[in-house]
C-alpha cells in the first residue's frame, strides 16, 4: 500500500518534492548533503561511523555541539554536513539526524547545529532534480518509478545528487532523461509501465544502453561515463540516422524479451 501511494503521488504531483527525500522505510536520499560521486563503500563507512558516534555521544540537545566538534576533527577536509548518516541499525535508510521528521527528534528541528548553522537554509534547500522530475510528463515519471524500484540508499541518492554529474548540475535521473529519453519513450509507448514493475527494469535497461553502443561503436566520447554507462555515446547514436535500423532492432529485441 505504501508503494502504491508513493507511485500515485509521483504521477499526480506537481510540486511536493519533499516526498522524494524519504520514499519508504527501506532507504532515503542524501543527495543534497553528501558527495555521491564517491564509491559506495566509502560513504557506507562514513555514514555508519556517524550513526554510531551520534548514538554514543548525543543524549540531549546539549550534546550536539560536542558531536559536531568531534566529527569535524575526525573528518578534516570534508566540507559537507556531518549529520547526514544512516538512520537505522540496518544501515539501509540515509537521512538527516537533525531533521524534525526523524522519529527520535519528536518534531524538534535541530538543524541550526548543522553545517550551515541555519535550519531555515536547510529547510529551503532546492533539489533541482526532484523538482524537474515532478514537472515532467507521464512517461518520464513512469520511467523514474521503474528505474528506482529496486534501488537502495546509495543508488537512489545518486538519482538526485548533482555531484554525480561531471558538471555538478544534475543527478543521474536527469542524465537518463537528457541522453536516453528516445529509448524509454518507445518502450513505454509499447509496453505498460505497470506490466514492467517488479521485473528488474533498471538493470535490463542499462544492458540495452550498453548493447546499442557496443553494436554500433560510435567515436570515443569526450564526456566521462557515469556508472559505466556511455550516455553521450548513446546520444550520438540516437542522433545519427544511419544507425536507426540497428537501434530499432535492439529495441525490438528488448521489448519482445519483456513480453511486448
Amino acid at each position: 500500500m505504501l508503494q502504491e501511494a508513493f507511485e500515485s503521488r509521483i504521477l499526480e504531483s506537481h510540486g511536493d518534492a519533499s516526498m522524494l527525500c524519504q520514499p519508504d522505510a527501506k532507504r532515503g536520499c542524501g543527495g543534497c548533503c553528501a558527495n555521491f560521486s564517491q564509491p559506495r563503500h566509502i560513504l557506507e563507512r562514513v555514514f555508519s561511523v556517524r550513526k554510531r558516534a551520534y548514538d554514543d555521544w548525543v543524549q540531549s540537545e546539549n550534546d550536539l555541539p560536542v558531536y559536531r566538534k568531534k566529527m569535524d576533527l575526525l573528518e578534516k577536509g570534508n566540507r559537507l554536513c556531518r549529520f547526514i548518516a544512516f538512520l537505522d541499525d540496518r544501515n539501509s535508510t540515509v537521512g538527516c539526524l537533525l531533521h524534525p521528521g526523524r522519529l527520535e527528534n519528536q518534531g524538534a528541528d535541530f538543524r541550526d547545529y548543522g553545517f550551515y548553522e541555519d535550519c531555515g537554509f536547510c529547510a529551503s534547500n532546492f533539489c533541482a532534480s526532484s523538482h524537474n522530475l515532478l514537472k515532467r510528463d507521464a512517461i518520464d515519471k513512469q520511467f523514474f518509478l521503474l528505474v528506482q524500484e529496486d534501488m537502495d540508499w546509495y543508488e537512489y541518492s545518486r538519482l538526485f545528487s548533482f555531484y554525480v554529474d561531471v558538471n555538478a548540475t544534475k543527478g543521474l535521473f536527469d542524465t537518463y532523461v537528457t541522453y536516453t529519453r528516445p529509448l524509454y519513450k518507445v518502450i513505454l509507448q509499447r509496453l505498460s509501465w505497470t506490466d514492467l514493475k517488479g521485473r528488474g527494469f533498471a538493470e535490463q535497461y542499462q544492458r540495452l544502453i550498453r548493447g546499442i553502443v557496443n553494436r554500433i561503436k560510435p567515436s570515443p566520447s569526450r564526456v566521462p561515463k557515469v556508472d559505466d554507462l556511455p550516455f553521450s555515446d548513446v546520444m550520438e547514436v540516437l542522433g545519427n540516422k544511419k544507425h536507426a535500423d540497428a537501434v530499432c532492432e535492439e529495441l525490438d529485441q528488448f521489448i519482445q524479451a519483456l513480453g511486448g
